[in-house]
């Protein structure tokens, strides 16, 4: 019996051992794996087009396959269509955006693209004209305009739309950024954004109040946004505060922590409207929060994209490179990830990460022959792709093939520098994967750094070297000079340093009589990526063709155009006006001379839009400007500046330097004082697009 009793006992030892060991492995397991998936890096999806009308048609498309409905909104100034985010989640309506005087094409060609029935107009007819509606009835569209006196009227006609409301969302109608933070928490609880000013009530929210029942009423921003004595005439008020913009946006996402789904997070930038605006009823629609971001990293924000860390699947970026740089999208996710910026990747790893990213690029004559190929690299997702202006320089038309071996007609370029060569060009495609840019301010002589190019459409060429020469200029343009060897074909590719970020566009060449290997550094080509001169490949100039034959319109026909379409700029309900002429008188080596002079009754307005802190605004305002001298004298060096000029019955001290003040007799001194300078300048072979405002 002993034996028999120890035979089971063992036997169940056995048996339990065995159960526990597999508990342990199973929990090991689980532990592996949960830490693995907890780990596991978000998906990053960039949603752009090329200006922000393209931003909002590419999120409406990607949102939408159909909808009845639609907001439309004007598309260079934001106040009217702050308050849209409810009312577009209300009808399950995307947000686009048009200018004043015509439907812009791409948002009439996407309310047809998806069967719009009926869009909602956001602003009265100064912002959206009545031809605008006119042309949506056309096109077989019912129009509903939503407009009052101003923004503040306007916002409540828009509250009204939402029918019985539990609570209101007030932000201040001087800036953007609260709204934006705010927007998908109101459309997900139909809540009303209400704008109001500083220091007061219109008659038109006073109205409102005294209609409904409010049980709750959420005031994003201090008293510098909104005074108290406003705030008080509101009903169970709760102020959700920060320093600035930024931490007033993680304030908001943080109190409505349990409205959102953080499987996605939306990333806008918080110096610009547009994006986040036609983003907010998308991020609604997956009940996802829109964080801001500045131009460099925030680390409030990234400690709270941290926080999500276990349950973020996707960070969708609106907007393109020029807005939504890479290397700040990269920045954020290696904080999320806890990686180091500066993580450096091996040969192999960067030949896989880039290779996607890396296309072979064959150009045609007129005849449709093949004439050369080379290399070129994509930009953004949507086929953005930049090359050697020498390899498209001679083309009628081209073909890009990409690394999963599809191939696509070049449909246009956008920008071109033959002193500098580099190139814009597009492709019609959709879900490509983008490089990310680096910084060639900060590469140094002796990094190591790899060439990816596709010769004769062989993927994977890859080579390795040293710099040699960080800036090296020859015949007025600047290369870094590199000891990588450069295949055949392999011009137009990525330099990259080992964070695998592009710092230059890979560039053969012959120095000194000699064959040497350059590239363009990338700094040069992130200022044309806004750029848009729209044409063809066949359409490029070729050295046949006069610099008049290139220009649109004459410099009296293009001064006539600034002067009907860039007349006026407003912002935060300030209007400033300019008087516009070209070419009166030169300035430097430039050949086109534009030059603008501010209404010195509206300089005051001007300030105080500094003050406020609008330069972001004022600086989209000229960008815009800028890429209209481009697209009107392609190819041609221009410069441009607005003075403030004004005379005064005594001598003026601060904020006007010496030099800008002359006395002209009669007890009268003339200040004639830039406040803003822009330039293009091809024959310093510096393709870049700059404005500069000034602080006074």
């Amino acid at each position: 019996m002993a034996e028999i009793c120890f035979s089971k006992i063992e036997d169940r030892e056995y048996r339990w051992k065995g159960i526990f060991l597999s508990i342990i492995i199973n929990v090991l397991v689980f532990q592996i794996v949960f830490a693995c998936n907890a780990n596991a890096s978000p998906s990053i999806h960039r949603i752009a087009g090329y200006t922000q009308y393209d931003t909002s048609a590419a999120i409406a498309k990607e949102g939408w396959s159909q909808s009845d409905y639609a907001i439309l909104a004007y598309g260079e100034n934001y106040p009217d269509a702050l308050a849209a985010a409810p009312l577009a989640r209300k009808y399950n309506a995307p947000i686009l955006l048009t200018g004043t005087q015509n439907l812009t094409q791409v948002s009439k060609e996407t309310l047809q693209d998806l069967k719009v029935k009926y869009v909602f107009i956001v602003g009265g007819n100064a912002v959206v004209s009545t031809t605008v509606a006119d042309q949506l009835r056309d096109i077989g569209v019912d129009v509903t305009r939503l407009a009052g006196n101003d923004k503040y009227d306007t916002a409540i006609e828009i509250a009204k739309q939402l029918g019985v409301v539990q609570g209101i969302s007030v932000v201040t109608g001087d800036d953007y950024a609260d709204a934006l933070s705010i927007s998908s928490v109101t459309a997900l609880s139909n809540t009303p954004i209400i704008l109001v000013p500083k220091n007061y009530l219109t008659d038109s929210i006073k109205s409102y109040l005294n209609s409904n029942i409010i049980n709750n009423t959420y005031i994003i921003g201090n008293n510098e946004q909104i005074n108290e004595s406003v705030a008080n005439q509101f009903p169970n008020v709760e102020r959700i505060t920060g320093n600035d913009k930024y931490s007033r946006n993680i304030a908001v996402l943080k109190r409505f922590d349990n409205s959102f789904d953080f499987n996605n997070i939306f990333f806008a930038t918080g110096v610009g409207f547009a994006d986040a605006l036609a983003g907010s009823s998308y991020a609604a629609r997956k009940a996802a929060p829109i964080l801001l971001v500045d131009s460099s990293l925030n680390n409030d924000t990234a400690s709270y994209l941290s926080s999500k860390n276990s349950v973020i699947k996707q960070l969708n970026i609106l907007g393109g490179e020029a807005v939504m740089p890479s290397s700040l999208i990269q920045a954020y996710t290696d904080s999320l990830s806890g990686t180091s910026p500066s993580h450096t990747y091996s040969s192999s790893e960067i030949a896989k990460l880039l290779s996607p990213s890396v296309v072979n690029i064959e150009v045609s004559n007129s005849y449709g022959i093949p004439i050369a190929s080379g290399s070129g690299f994509i930009i953004d997702s949507t086929g953005k792709i930049a090359t050697n202006y020498h390899l498209i320089k001679d083309a009628y038309s081209a073909k890009v093939k990409t690394y999963d071996g599809k191939i696509y007609d070049v449909s246009k370029v956008f920008s071109f520098d033959s002193t500098q060569d580099m190139a814009l060009i597009k492709i019609d495609a959709a879900g490509l994967q983008p490089v990310t840019l680096g910084d060639s301010d900060k590469i140094g002589t002796g990094d190591k750094i790899y060439t990816i190019g596709n010769p004769l459409g062989l993927n994977d060429t890859m080579s390795d070297g040293l710099i040699s020469t960080k800036s090296r200029v020859i015949d007025g343009a600047t290369y870094i000079q590199i000891s990588a060897p450069l295949s055949s074909g392999s011009s137009g590719g990525v330099l990259l340093n080992e964070q695998a970020e592009v710092i230059g566009i890979t560039s053969a060449g012959t120095a000194d009589g000699q064959n040497s290997n350059f590239a363009i550094p990338i700094n040069l080509l992130k200022f044309t990526l806004t750029k848009d001169i729209n044409l063809t490949l066949a359409q490029l100039p070729r050295k046949s063709v006069t610099s008049e034959e290139k220009v649109k319109m004459t410099d009296e026909e293009f001064a006539t155009f600034l002067n009907s379409q860039y007349n006026v700029m407003t912002i935060a309900g300030k209007t400033v006006s300019f008087t516009w002429k070209v070419n009166d008188y030169t300035m430097g080596l430039s050949k086109v001379n534009v030059h603008g002079i501010v209404d010195s009754n509206d300089y005051v307005n001007w300030m105080n839009l500094l003050s406020t802190n609008h330069k972001g605004d004022i600086m989209l305002f000229f960008a815009k400007l800028n890429n209209d001298i481009v697209l009107n004298y392609p190819g041609d060096s221009f410069a441009g500046n607005v003075l403030y000029q004004n005379y005064y019955t005594v001598l003026p001290s601060t904020p006007f330097p010496y030099d800008e003040v002359s006395y002209t007799g009669n007890g009268k001194w003339f200040v004639s004082h830039p406040i803003v300078s822009f330039f293009d300048l091809y024959t310093l072979g510096k393709s870049d697009t700059r404005v500069t405002i000034s602080d006074n």
